[in-house]
């Protein structure tokens, strides 16, 4: 995975304001990211709606029996 370093001089009395307003804009970028790569995956998937929720049902038992939820 590819290391980002972004150097940003901040006032210290916004120091804390600014890690977390950087803590979510990440936050954000990320889970934005990863749907993306989700839906590039999903868009030249060939299963049916009904597949698709069958194996959707079929993952959620097994995490259930493995994790107890």
């Amino acid at each position: 995975m590819a290391e980002i370093k972004i150097r940003v001089d901040v006032p210290p009395e916004l120091a804390g304001k600014f890690e977390t307003a950087l803590e979510k804009v990440v936050e954000q970028f990320v889970r934005r990211v990863k749907f993306s790569v989700i839906d590039e995956i999903m868009s030249k998937s060939e299963l049916t709606e009904e597949q698709i929720n069958k194996l959707s049902s079929e993952a959620k038992e097994r995490a259930v029996k493995k994790y107890g939820l």
